[in-house]
């Protein structure tokens, strides 16, 4: 697991993905617009990438963490996950 330029799995790519929707979709129905873009472009500026299947696996806790604690702000409760 600490191999330096080791990315996140498949299955964690995928994780990453639904966090972002979740977080999206409860911004998009307090904005009205579609988020995707705004959540992807600040979890690649906070995390340095240009993907997020480029996320280094030793970042994927605080990758998550990061987006659960964006989601809980937002809609006031967990990922739906």
């Amino acid at each position: 697991l600490s191999q330096p330029g080791r990315t996140v799995t498949e299955d964690q790519a995928s994780q990453i993905s639904q966090a972002v929707k979740a977080v999206a979709l409860a911004l998009g129905k307090a904005s009205g617009r579609n988020e995707f873009g705004g959540v992807y472009g600040e979890l690649y500026r906070k995390f340095g990438i240009a993907s997020y299947r480029m996320l280094p696996a030793r970042r994927f806790e605080e990758a998550m963490r990061f987006l659960a604690e964006w989601h809980e702000t937002v809609a006031g409760g967990p990922l739906p996950f």
